[in-house]
């Protein structure tokens, strides 16, 4: 440790060629100088504080250096240089500095120097009466407060057992300087245990998603068994292949398909989601036609479109021909907005319209439905949050459709978003990116 040697304070203790301004002025730089380079190092701030106590101990050749942490009233020594003996810090602090402390005004520089002496301002000298006839006081005792993010914190003191021991103005001064410099010292060491416990949280947490992320799947694969022995025996029974059926028993057999293919969706829809929270979601990237996605999504939802008389308009610019996109991803995502763009439009039309401006691929579906309020809008892409309207009470929905499309979005590092006025119809508008930054992922297994 570089320190200032005995020989540079001695000297400081006697009469030199130079002024005595100027000398004390070069020695307060030198020592601060000093500090400061130990403080900006790399070493542990833990480290560090204990360095500067031993600096100071050494160049201010005191017996003692006790930085001391008071909170809720209760003092804890927190960081000490000179005596090992910490049963005799603990006496000297409760016996001979908080005899000193209850003397003086709080969070105050003084020092007792010496015996039946304090300087509460350390420029005056006063007597103080409570600690006169106290004949144990025979030592020279220096406090300074210490605040770390303009909060108090605790005393630097400084301790020797020569009662005619006096700090001089100038030394107090680069004291005080010193003292800022272990504040930061200590608001660094806060820094670090505040990130080593986020980092511990997030650890936790981690691993509770991933547990989650285990459990689900677990759970979806049995309850995806169950389900499709239930879809599979309500088909065989509307099929009649077992024996007729009166019109009652056909009613109940459909309910039983279609409540099994709703709980079904929403089995597939928590079961992804949940895999995109949990980061095990992955992209199977290739290079397709924009064209041939639209086409393989307008057949799959136009029978729905047929049913209720929905016109299904797709309009594809000249400049767009290919994307590299986890096709399936997409297509579910579309599938998903034309869907719910359908179920929520009486008559009209919906219409997927795909083009490219600047490095993104748009690909918007409108409708000419009953549009979305504006408060209804914010909470739209939450899990669970569905319109509540005529429309939503006749076509059943898992909830989760709209969230899990804006997480296969940006995990394509896109976006979904929506323009609507309610009784005029709504946009939804897919952004990806034509070049993805991530590199292509292993394929979903």
């Amino acid at each position: 440790m570089n320190t200032l040697t005995n020989q540079d304070s001695q000297i400081f203790q006697q009469e030199t060629k130079m002024p005595k301004s100027i000398y004390h002025q070069n020695w307060s730089k030198n020592l601060i100088r000093q500090i400061y380079c130990l403080l900006n190092s790399d070493i542990d701030p833990q480290v560090k504080i204990a360095q500067v106590l031993a600096i100071i101990g050494e160049t201010y050749q005191v017996d003692n250096v006790v930085l001391l942490k008071i909170q809720s009233s209760v003092s804890q020594i927190y960081g000490t240089w000179g005596s090992n003996d910490r049963s005799w810090l603990e006496s000297f602090i409760d016996q001979q500095w908080f005899t000193l402390a209850s003397s003086s005004k709080e969070h105050q520089v003084y020092q007792f120097c010496q015996e039946n002496v304090i300087v509460n301002d350390y420029r005056k000298v006063s007597y103080c009466e409570e600690i006169r006839s106290n004949e144990d006081l025979h030592c020279c005792i220096l406090s300074l407060p210490l605040y770390v993010s303009h909060n108090f914190f605790g005393y630097l003191i400084l301790q020797n057992d020569q009662s005619d021991r006096i700090f001089n103005c100038e030394e107090i001064d680069s004291l005080e300087t010193i003292i800022d410099q272990i504040a930061i010292a200590i608001q660094q060491i806060k820094y670090q245990e505040r990130i080593k416990k986020i980092e511990l949280e997030n650890k936790q947490l981690k691993s509770s998603k991933n547990n989650k992320s285990d459990y689900f799947s677990h759970v979806s694969h049995e309850l995806r068994t169950t389900l499709a022995g239930i879809l599979g025996l309500s088909k065989m029974l509307k099929q009649e292949l077992y024996g007729p059926l009166n019109e009652k028993q056909k009613e109940y057999v459909n309910g039983i398909r279609v409540s099994g293919e709703h709980l079904l969706a929403l089995v597939n829809d928590f079961l992804d989601l949940s895999k995109i929270e949990a980061d095990k979601e992955e992209l199977f990237l290739e290079n397709v036609t924009v064209e041939d996605i639209c086409l393989a999504t307008i057949s799959i939802i136009q029978p729905k479109a047929d049913e209720q008389n929905i016109d299904i308009i797709l309009k594809v610019s000249e400049q767009v021909d290919f994307c590299t996109v986890d096709q399936r991803k997409i297509k579910q995502i579309l599938i998903n907005l034309m869907s719910n763009a359908i179920k929520f439009t009486e008559e009209g039309s919906v219409t997927l319209q795909v083009e490219k401006v600047d490095n993104w691929l748009k690909f918007c579906v409108i409708d000419t439905g009953i549009g979305i309020k504006e408060e209804d809008q914010k909470k739209l892409f939450q899990p669970f949050q569905q319109i509540h309207s005529k429309l939503s009470r006749q076509h059943k929905g898992t909830g989760l459709g709209l969230a899990l499309s804006r997480k296969l979005a940006q995990l394509h590092e896109g976006e979904l978003t929506l323009t609507s006025e309610y009784g005029k119809g709504s946009c939804f508008t897919l952004e990806l990116p034509l070049k993805l930054s991530q590199p292509n992922p292993n394929p979903i297994c």
